[in-house]
C-alpha cells in the first residue's frame, strides 16, 4: 500500500508582517508630499478685484402703480329712439366735436314743426289781441265803449304775449332734443367698443353707447407711508426753495410689467387730500407724456422715484456679496494679496451696487469674479478693470457668481490633483 505524503508550508516570518505594514504606512505620506509639494509650485489663483466707489448717491424707493385716464367720459343717449348710424371704428382715437352716434331723428323733426306752428298761432292771435286793445282805447277815452271791453282786450294780449313765449320754448326743446339726436365726442380720447349696435332702441339717459377715455398725458397713482411722504416732501421743498420752480418738475419714472424704463419721466400731478387713516397711506398722483398711445387705463407697473441722497456713500458691488446663514460678507484683497473675510451690513441698493453703512473702507479692493478661488487667508492674484453696470452672465441671485470651477454639487473641483 502506498503511502500518500503531505507537504506543510511554513508561516512567514514577523518581520515580513512589519515590513507590508511600514510600506502602507509610507505610501500616502509620500503622495501627500508630493501634492503638498505641487500645489506650492503653482502660482496664487488670478481674481477679479473692484474698489468700493465712494460718492454721493440717490435713494430711491419703488411703489406698485396703475395708470388711469384723466378723463373717462361714458357716452349715453340724452334722448330715446332707434339707433341709425354709427360713424366711428372701435379702439380708434377721435376729436372732441366728432359725430359718433345718430339716432332716428323723424319723430323730432316732427315734434319740431309742430312746435314752430304753435308759434305761428301764438303770433296771431297776439296781433289780434293788440289790434283790438288799440280800436278801444280811443273809444273808452271818448265814452263811446265800455272800459270792462278794453280791460279785456288788454288781458287777452298778455295772455297771447305769453303763448307766444311758451311757442318760443317748445321750439327751442325740440330743435335741443333734435340736435341730441347726433352724439358727438364731448372729449379728444381713444374711444371703447360699441355697447349697442344699429338697430337698437336707446333709452334717454340710461343706455350706455361707448366710452371715451383721454390718453395724453396719461395718469398714474401710487401710494406712499406717512413716512415716505414727509421725505419725499422735504426733497422737493429743498429743491424748490429759493427758485422760481414749478414743483411739478419733479420727476418720476414708471417700470412697466415687463421691467422694461418707460422712456418719458412724470411730472407731479397732486396729492391727496388727506391720509387714509385705513392703510395709513397717502395717494400721490402723477402725469407722464404719452405720444405713442402705449399707456392704457388700468395698466400695473411701478413707480421709482427718489426720496433723499446719501452723501458719501461706500459703494460695493451686488454680486461681489455672498450671503450664508443669513451674514452678508465680501471678500477684501489686503496687503501682500492677501484674502480677508469682512462681515458687512447691506444698506439700500443703488443701480448694480449695495449701500455698505459698515464693514468696508472706500478704496479696498473687493473680489467680484473668482469668489471660490479666493480662500481667506491666502494669496490671489487681482486682477482690476472698471465694474460693468449690468450683470454678468451666470450671476445667481442675491449677486453671487456662479464660477465654471463650481461643479453642481456646489463643492469646487481640487485642482491640485
Amino acid at each position: 500500500m502506498q503511502k500518500v505524503g503531505v507537504s506543510c508550508t511554513k508561516p512567514p516570518r514577523p518581520w515580513f508582517y512589519l515590513a507590508l505594514a511600514l510600506g502602507l504606512f509610507l505610501l500616502p505620506a509620500c503622495g501627500s508630499q508630493d501634492t503638498a509639494e505641487d500645489q506650492k509650485s503653482l502660482p496664487p489663483p488670478a481674481v477679479v478685484v473692484a474698489p468700493v466707489l465712494q460718492k454721493t448717491v440717490p435713494i430711491y424707493s419703488e411703489y406698485v402703480a396703475r395708470t388711469e385716464a384723466r378723463e373717462t367720459v361714458e357716452i349715453r343717449a340724452r334722448v330715446g329712439g332707434y339707433l341709425k348710424k354709427i360713424l366711428f371704428n372701435e379702439g380708434s382715437l377721435v376729436k372732441a366735436g366728432q359725430l359718433l352716434f345718430v339716432i332716428d331723428q323723424r319723430p323730432y323733426k316732427a315734434v319740431l314743426q309742430d312746435a314752430q306752428g304753435q308759434l305761428a298761432q301764438a303770433r296771431a292771435a297776439l296781433e289780434k289781441a293788440e289790434k283790438d286793445v288799440d280800436r278801444l282805447r280811443p273809444l273808452v277815452a271818448a265814452d263811446a265803449a265800455p272800459a270792462q271791453d278794453l280791460d279785456k282786450a288788454e288781458a287777452d294780449a298778455q295772455y297771447s304775449q305769453a303763448s307766444v313765449v311758451k311757442a318760443q320754448a317748445a321750439i327751442d326743446q325740440a330743435e335741443l332734443d333734435l340736435n341730441f339726436t347726433e352724439i358727438r365726442a364731448p372729449i379728444t380720447g381713444i374711444i371703447g367698443k360699441h355697447e349697442v349696435t344699429v338697430g337698437n332702441l336707446v333709452t334717454k339717459d340710461q343706455t350706455l353707447l361707448t366710452t371715451l377715455s383721454s390718453w395724453d398725458p396719461m395718469r398714474v397713482v401710487f401710494s406712499l407711508s406717512e413716512n415716505d411722504y414727509l421725505l419725499l416732501a422735504r426733497r422737493y421743498e429743498q429743491e424748490t426753495r429759493g427758485r422760481s420752480v414749478d414743483k411739478s418738475e419733479a420727476y418720476f419714472e414708471l417700470i412697466m410689467a415687463d421691467n422694461s424704463i418707460y422712456p418719458f419721466k412724470g411730472r407731479l400731478s397732486f396729492v391727496d387730500r388727506a391720509l387714509d387713516p385705513t392703510t395709513g397711506t397717502l395717494n400721490i398722483y402723477v402725469n407722464f407724456p404719452n405720444p405713442d398711445r402705449l399707456l392704457r387705463p388700468g395698466l400695473f407697473g411701478r413707480i421709482r422715484v427718489v426720496l433723499k441722497e446719501e452723501p458719501n456713500a461706500l459703494l460695493v458691488p451686488q454680486r461681489a456679496v455672498q450671503e450664508l446663514q443669513g451674514v452678508q460678507t465680501v471678500l477684501v484683497v489686503g496687503p501682500e494679496d492677501k484674502v480677508a473675510l469682512h462681515t458687512v451690513t447691506l444698506g439700500p441698493r443703488y443701480e448694480d451696487f449695495f449701500i455698505i453703512p459698515e464693514g468696508v473702507k472706500a478704496g479696498e479692493l473687493i473680489v467680484v469674479e473668482g469668489l471660490q478661488k479666493a480662500i481667506p487667508g491666502q494669496k490671489v492674484t487681482p486682477r482690476e478693470k472698471p465694474v460693468s453696470q449690468e450683470k454678468p452672465e451666470g450671476q445667481e441671485p442675491g449677486g453671487q457668481e456662479k464660477s465654471a470651477d463650481t461643479k453642481e454639487s456646489g463643492q469646487p473641483e481640487n485642482k491640485g490633483k
